[in-house]
């Protein structure tokens, strides 16, 4: 059985976010939740099923002329 190591750095963010006094703690609570959102959507996306490349018509490229 192996034993399971306490995440160090997990509980000194909330120690560190339960201290932080007043504004801070405002905009340190928004970060957390945009961040929360993010997250989520990016979970959603891994959970979409894959679109199948042979389905689609290949992709097409443009030739863009630099002067």
């Amino acid at each position: 059985m192996s034993e399971e190591k306490p995440r160090k750095g997990t509980l000194l963010g909330v120690i560190a976010y339960v201290l932080v006094p007043g504004e801070r703690r405002v905009r340190a609570a928004g970060h957390f939740r945009k961040a929360g959102f993010e997250t989520l959507k990016g979970v959603a996306e891994l959970m979409r099923p894959e679109k199948s490349q042979a389905s689609s018509d290949p992709a097409s490229r443009e030739r863009i002329e630099i002067e």
